[in-house]
């Protein structure tokens, strides 16, 4: 079962980068919503989490399934455990994928998240947070709209095969918000720099507890982004192991 894969994000309403998101579009959420959802530290695949798309030509925050090919129960939606859907390989972008690719991008917004190489870890930007270049789908429902989505994974990199070396998830900078959310915007190659496997900000690592990821079980290092003159610092080696990952 996909539950024995230990990756994970952390996503929190109440983050400073995703309340500038939101302003910056014009979105609003209830204050009570953010009550009622504590921040999730520990959100695995086909959990609950808030996607950012755009939808009848404006920005809207959604609830969605981490996992984008959904099946219908008797309780609902949830995974369709024939595909791992929770990640899109880059290369699937021009193939089974490319009209979700072109019409249906979205942004996963998240602190941090979580990688195993014998020891859990916590990757998160030195500054700010991250925004998951991802895909989404819709499944109507007598409710509403069911929303999935998925997180978009580039080839490994290899200042960060000491964490995990099977691929390396697309995190957009700043200035590709507003055109990958755009969803009139259908020129799949426009992508093709954002999609190189690149450290492209300084990332965090620090080692965690494997049940609680709030606590700090070692010393955090450093893996500065490739256009740094410091890129050959790339932190301690780590011993290689098994992998549980959340980007396979």
């Amino acid at each position: 079962m996909f539950f024995s894969m230990c990756g994970s994000l952390s996503q929190n309403l109440e983050n400073p980068f995703l309340q500038q998101l939101m302003k910056m579009y014009g979105m609003r959420i209830d204050p009570l919503r953010v009550q009622q959802n504590p921040t999730p530290l520990d959100i695995r695949p086909n959990g609950r989490l808030n996607i950012i798309l755009s939808e009848n030509d404006q920005i809207a925050m959604k609830p969605a399934n981490w996992w984008l090919f959904q099946t219908l129960t008797e309780d609902g939606y949830t995974y369709d455990k024939r595909y791992r859907s929770f990640n899109t390989r880059k290369d699937k972008l021009y193939s089974s994928r490319q009209q979700d690719f072109a019409t249906q991008r979205c942004i996963i917004p998240a602190q941090c998240f979580y990688e195993w190489n014998q020891h859990r870890y916590r990757i998160a930007p030195v500054n700010g947070s991250i925004a998951f270049g991802g895909l989404y789908h819709r499944y109507p429902t007598a409710e509403g709209i069911h929303y999935s989505c998925s997180i978009i994974t580039l080839p490994p990199h290899d200042r960060f095969r000491s964490i995990h070396d099977k691929s390396f998830p697309l995190m957009l900078t700043q200035d590709e918000i507003t055109p990958w959310l755009d969803a009139s915007f259908n020129d799949t190659h426009y992508w093709s720099t954002a999609l190189e496997t690149k450290i492209r900000f300084d990332l965090l690592i620090t080692p965690v507890d494997s049940k609680s990821p709030d606590i700090v079980a070692g010393d955090s290092f450093t893996i500065v982004n490739d256009d740094s003159p410091e890129q050959d610092n790339a932190g301690p080696i780590i011993a290689p192991g098994q992998n549980y990952s959340l980007f396979d």
